[in-house]
């Protein structure tokens, strides 16, 4: 987990932060484990490993130290869910039937602390033409836990094709936002049209 913070626009240039958290299932206060710091040697954001989610609250407290003046503190509860970031859809595959011409695209859910279950995520399937470069109709599927697969219907198996795929949350304690697109997945065909050869004049 990481968090950033702004310095306070009036405050001495030797202030410094630290940064607390509480977990709202274990009540344990934590400070920073690993602070960022700026080109001031101020600190202004952390890194936290190892963080589980829970659809509680959690505490945040910002607090600054001057010699100079008192600098106010900033606390803040957060639901951690709502704000993560969700990784790509992993281990996609695509495996097309040359002769009914179609492809089934097949992937895992991105990996979170909190939920296990495929039901929770919708996805977005972006499909382009390698060669023009041209996307086609984006795809958005809600899954449920015993399909995270997807039917292509191709139109030409002589073209090759780029999948990428991302991932957001339509039920459970799960990030709606859109989180990362995945590496491109290359698929298809790239066949080119036989020349016709016409006979000498």
């Amino acid at each position: 987990m990481n968090c950033t913070w702004q310095p306070g626009r009036d405050a001495p240039g030797d202030t410094q932060y630290f940064l607390y958290w509480r977990n709202p299932i274990y009540g344990d206060v934590m400070e920073c484990e690993l602070y960022i710091k700026d080109e001031n040697g101020r600190n202004t954001g952390c890194m936290f490993q190892n963080v589980r989610i829970e659809p509680e609250k959690a505490y945040f407290l910002v607090n600054g130290s001057s010699k100079d003046a008192l600098i106010q503190l900033y606390d803040e509860y957060i639901q951690l869910y709502k704000i993560e970031k969700l990784m790509p859809p992993s281990n996609i595959t695509v495996n097309c039937d040359e002769i009914k011409n179609y492809c089934i695209i097949q992937w895992q859910q991105p990996q979170i602390s909190h939920s296990n279950k495929d039901n929770c995520f919708k996805y977005e399937i972006n499909i382009k033409d390698k060669v023009r470069g041209i996307s086609l109709p984006t795809s958005t599927i809600n899954t449920y836990e015993w399909a995270n697969s997807h039917t292509f219907q191709r139109s030409n198996t002589r073209k090759k094709y780029l999948l990428k795929m991302r991932a957001a949350g339509s039920a459970c304690f799960v990030s709606s936002a859109w989180g990362e697109w995945s590496a491109p997945v290359e698929f298809g065909k790239n066949k080119s049209m036989p020349w016709a050869t016409l006979p000498p004049a």
